[in-house]
């Protein structure tokens, strides 16, 4: 398999698939091989039905949810990720009845939204976390950097010029990437409280991507 057919399958290289593999070497199971990690790296990115899924693996589909779903919370569990912050919707199907505390503006239908945030001067993910959690962990007279969704000006401040809409362009460069993960652009059919789980494991293997070659374009720093 090329280099880019790799990438379009698991949505990441052959490279940052070894280094996770390393990564978790105290806590993958035994019996478990590089090629069941593949499948986690798969279901993420490809988001199948499962029976594709298992078709494209040559598993059977209890097999192939069994070691998927290992890697995915294996994945998430890493710990990488703990000012800019930027909102990430995703959306999924309502788990019983329709219920108005799961509605989305934007879908027009049952969504989640979480935060992410980065660190300025490097462009590495900081920060990633279902919403109003920020403003309790920053320090006394800190403030984030933030698009129109924030609001209050005792911990946020908003783009009114070119240099800091620069700065703020690159959430849209790093949720693009997130996203590239269909699991959290496509609509969510697996058991909602799965949901933070692939989540993260996106925003850790977007991480893990920056600090490996793969980082955000450059920020020049703003004069004080």
């Amino acid at each position: 398999m090329g280099y880019r057919l790799f990438r379009s399958f698991f949505g990441t290289s052959p490279l940052v698939c070894a280094i996770v593999w390393d990564m978790l070497s105290t806590q993958r199971p035994p019996n478990s091989t590089p090629n069941h990690l593949l499948w986690g790296f798969l279901l993420l990115k490809q988001y199948n039905i499962e029976s594709v899924n298992a078709v494209l693996v040559g598993a059977s589909e209890k097999t192939f949810r069994k070691w998927s779903l290992i890697y995915v919370r294996l994945i998430a569990n890493l710990p990488l990720v703990n000012q800019i912050i930027f909102f990430l919707s995703c959306t999924f199907q309502y788990p019983t009845e329709c219920d108005p505390k799961w509605f989305s503006l934007k879908f027009s239908g049952p969504g989640v939204r979480y935060e992410i945030g980065l660190y300025i001067a490097t462009g590495n993910i900081v920060w990633a976390h279902a919403r109003d959690a920020f403003i309790d962990h920053l320090d006394i007279d800190e403030k984030a950097l933030a698009d129109n969704g924030y609001r209050d000006n005792n911990y946020f401040v908003n783009p009114n010029g070119d240099p800091l809409k620069k700065i703020l362009a690159t959430h849209e460069t790093a949720n693009k990437r997130v996203k590239q993960f269909y699991c959290m652009k496509d609509v969510f059919r697996h058991i909602l409280t799965l949901h933070p789980s692939f989540f993260r494991a996106c925003v850790n293997l977007t991480q893990i991507m920056i600090v490996n070659g793969e980082p955000l374009y450059d920020v020049e720093p703003l004069e004080q």
